[in-house]
């Protein structure tokens, strides 16, 4: 009985890990929209002054300046 409730255990924090793993993930991939790109022309520039990784304008019409954490 033993090694049978490790076994149990074992997957049980696999897949807890696996779980958070996914959602912080996610999370990180997630951009956050800081405005139009015709009001931030540079938006790139922009994002990386606030603190971001960088930015983009999104598609499909590339109207919203988003920022990468």
């Amino acid at each position: 009985m033993g090694p049978r409730r490790l076994s149990c255990l074992a997957r049980v924090l696999i897949m807890l890990t696996a779980i958070i793993l996914f959602f912080s993930l996610i999370a990180e991939a997630a951009p956050i929209c800081q405005g139009k790109c015709e009001d931030i022309p540079d938006c790139d520039g922009f994002c990386r002054r606030i603190g971001f990784k960088g930015g983009a304008c999104q598609p499909p019409f590339y109207q919203f300046c988003c920022c990468n954490q």
